[in-house]
């Protein structure tokens, strides 16, 4: 099963807040039928997003929100709502423009920021990602400098932050450096951000051993937390990354080793379906046995069928449309 539902605390509830008044039975089916497909479109948006189909994506994820809204406006408590709302917000914002996707980010932060504030433990990581998606956003806008400042400020905020789920914060934290690795490409400073690729890589190498993810399983990712769905796309677009920066400077054991973790993970990927992913693993694979022989090429240069796969999906940004994020 694909895992779509969002964390819910006991913030808001009867447990939390007090009764909160007689409900008739028809509103709370009507709660719970809303809750249903609040699940059902979120989780469609964010496998769309991974398989690089943008325009499901959208229609998903904007029905979610409406969803979310709609929750927060009908539920007998609201506030027990708040945080599929901030996590509708922060998914749709993917897909915005310009000042909305600014928009929504805000409005998404703002909710994290008083979830965080009652229960930092299970919200504080959420707010965090929220921040990535903003750094995300302003590359996207072209302030890559920008963009490359706020990261190593939430590389920090990961750093310190309470959670409850320590893999789940252990996660954002690698996809913060596989971001700001990136940017550190872009803007010249190679050394620096293959580092911080690299590090994120054996941050989330180590994730995956705790989970203890039966990775020999086709389609081990389909039946993995939500977090490492999301992350996955970053996760293979960095580690095709390290590998060809590693290959092409000759530090082929480095590139191996890169290498293996990109198969891993975007075979991963092409286990959810879909001839776009089952493509760029075919091309990443092929490649990485390339490598595996002991750097057979003096430098890696990349497939037509791999640089495709870093625009789709697997990619220079968040999915997906998640190019990756939440």
């Amino acid at each position: 099963m694909f895992m779509a539902r969002h964390r819910r605390s006991a913030r808001g509830s009867s447990a939390g807040s007090g009764p909160a008044g007689p409900v008739s039975g028809r509103r709370a089916l009507w709660v719970s039928t809303l809750q249903r497909r609040y699940d059902f479109h979120l989780g469609e948006a964010i496998r769309a997003a991974i398989e690089g189909s943008h325009d499901k994506a959208t229609k998903h994820s904007g029905t979610a929100l409406s969803i979310s809204r709609e929750l927060v406006a009908v539920a007998p408590d609201p506030a027990r709502h708040q945080p599929e709302l901030a996590a509708a917000l922060c998914t749709h914002a993917r897909y915005g423009a310009g000042w909305q996707a600014i928009a929504m980010l805000a409005e998404s932060a703002g909710h994290y920021a008083e979830l965080a504030e009652a229960d930092p433990a299970v919200y504080e990581v959420a707010r965090i990602d929220v921040l990535t998606r903003v750094a995300l956003a302003s590359d996207e806008a072209g302030n890559t400098d920008a963009a490359v400042g706020l990261l190593r400020e939430v590389v920090g905020m990961y750093l310190k932050a309470p959670a409850a789920d320590p893999e789940e914060r252990d996660i954002g934290l690698a996809r913060a450096r596989f971001q700001l690795g990136r940017c550190l490409l872009a803007t010249g400073q190679s050394g620096d951000g293959l580092a911080e690729i690299d590090t994120g890589l054996e941050l989330a190498g180590e994730v995956l051993d705790r989970l203890a993810v039966a990775v020999d399983d086709p389609g081990w990712l389909d039946s993995a937390p939500r977090y490492l769905q999301l992350a996955a796309p970053d996760w293979s677009a960095a580690a095709v990354r390290s590998m060809t920066g590693h290959a092409v400077a000759g530090r082929w054991q480095r590139a191996a080793i890169s290498a293996q973790a990109a198969v891993l993970i975007s075979g991963g990927l092409a286990g959810l379906g879909g001839e776009t992913l089952r493509d760029a693993h075919a091309a990443i694979a092929a490649r990485a046995e390339l490598i595996f022989r002991g750097g057979a090429l003096p430098a890696l240069v990349l497939h037509v069928a791999l640089a495709r796969a870093l625009d789709l999906g697997l990619g220079l940004g968040p999915t997906g449309p998640v190019r990756a994020l939440n």
